[in-house]
């Protein structure tokens, strides 16, 4: 991968990673204003409980992410950017400019969605 394209997509993960930390912040405020809210009136307490959860899984969806786009951010430091995890090859640039912080290649992100499908089928009992 040629520097430009590094340098093109080191832009994009930090402003993926300043855009998910605003979010994180607002979430968090509002998940606090709601908690304030079903404490001190006397509104419907189901609605509350079900825009917090909402916002939580928002929030650890965004946690994950960022966890994600600063170990794309390590690994352009370390020179090792681009790799996937599984096959060591190249990750296809059009992959990497729709999503900077992918892991894997196509091939071998297919593999490992099947691998967590299985997982979870077992773990559920199936």
């Amino acid at each position: 991968m040629r520097k430009r394209e590094i340098d093109e997509l080191k832009n994009k993960l930090d402003l993926l990673k300043s855009n998910i930390i605003s979010s994180i912040d607002s979430l968090s405020d509002n998940i606090s204003n709601l908690n304030n809210i079903a404490l001190s009136e006397d509104i419907e307490m189901g609605s509350t409980k079900s825009l917090v959860k909402v916002d939580e899984n928002t929030l650890a969806k965004n946690n994950n992410d960022l966890v994600e786009i600063n170990k794309a951010l390590d690994k352009i430091k370390s020179k090792k950017y681009g790799k996937c995890e599984m096959c060591n090859e190249q990750i296809d640039i059009k992959r990497l400019r729709v999503k900077p912080h992918a892991r894997y290649c196509i091939s071998c992100r297919e593999i490992y969605e099947k691998e967590i499908k299985i997982s979870k089928g077992i773990k559920n009992g199936f």
